[in-house]
Order: structure tokens, then C-alpha cells, then sequence
């Protein structure tokens, strides 16, 4: 017989009442988690319960890091900037995961080019560029990521785009 304790069992008596649900106070942070070296994984796991994640998601969290994954989770918090730095207490680097606020029109004018130029050469729809440079509309996250990656490497963009067409025709 197995003198080994299952995940939930070293919680338990650790003195860790039984799963119930998360509770969530504070605001939500979303992170990027990179192991560096947790050496009390069960503290980890009852840090992260606290913060708002089940104990099933910690347990899959734990197992992700220790495959060398990034993996990105969502805690709860009052202060993100406390619980970075409980966490690198905890062995685990934490990242904030922060859509870029970006100009539109400024992306597109350093690159020289115009409202439809810029469309067309990125995928994107005319009447879009046309809004969001005029106010109408917001980028949504996933149009600001977009964004940033043309402003930061538009020939990345320009080669997905690229690799796509090539295999779709």
C-alpha cells in the first residue's frame, strides 16, 4: 500500500477544509506564470486557492509549470504589484498580461501608408480603420494585439498573411 498522499490529502492536512468554491475578492488579474522554483508546491496551490482558483485548475496549473509550460491563469487580488511579488516568493514568475493601448492612426501613418492601403495589406476592413481612427469604435484586445504586433513587426504580420493565402488558393 502506498504511503503516498494525493494532492488534495496534503491540503487536507495541512489543515485545508475540503474543496468549496473559490472565493473571489479583490480584482481580477490576469498573469502569465513561468516556473522558476517552486520548492513548496501544496503552499503554492493553497496561495493560488486563495487568490480564486480551484483547487483542480491549481493542481493543473502546478503540473503545466512543472512541464516548463507559460501558463496564464486569472487570481484575484487587491494589489497585482503584491501578488507578483508573492508569487516570485512562491518560486513562480508572474508576467501581467496588458493588451497594448495603441493609435491606430499612428500605427498606420508610421508605416506610410493609407486607410486602405492599411486594410488591405493587414486583412483588415476599411470601414474598421476608418472608425477607429475616427472615434467611432475602440479596438477590441484582440485588434489592439493585432496592432501591436503591426507596430512592432509588420513583416511578421505580412508573412502569416502571406503563408495563409498561399495555402488557401
Amino acid at each position: 500500500m502506498s504511503t503516498k498522499l494525493s494532492f488534495r490529502e496534503a491540503l487536507e492536512q495541512l489543515g485545508e477544509p475540503k474543496e468549496s468554491s473559490p472565493k473571489q475578492s479583490g480584482s481580477p488579474v490576469r498573469l502569465n506564470l513561468t516556473l522558476e522554483d517552486i520548492k513548496q508546491p501544496v503552499s503554492f496551490a493553497r496561495f493560488l486557492k486563495a487568490q480564486g482558483m480551484s483547487l483542480r485548475k491549481a493542481h493543473e496549473t502546478l503540473d503545466r509549470l512543472a512541464a516548463r509550460e507559460t501558463v496564464a491563469v486569472e487570481l484575484y487580488a487587491d494589489d497585482a504589484g503584491t501578488l507578483i511579488s508573492e508569487l516570485s516568493d512562491l518560486g513562480v514568475k508572474a508576467c501581467p498580461i496588458v493588451p497594448p493601448q495603441i493609435n491606430a492612426r499612428q500605427v498606420r501613418e508610421r508605416l506610410g501608408l493609407s486607410q486602405a492601403e492599411f486594410a488591405l495589406r493587414f486583412g483588415l476592413e476599411l470601414d474598421t480603420v476608418q472608425n477607429w481612427e475616427q472615434g467611432r469604435y475602440r479596438p477590441d484586445p484582440a485588434a489592439r494585439l493585432l496592432l501591436g504586433i503591426i507596430d512592432r513587426d509588420p513583416k511578421l504580420v505580412d508573412s502569416v498573411l502571406a503563408k495563409r493565402t498561399a495555402t488557401d488558393g
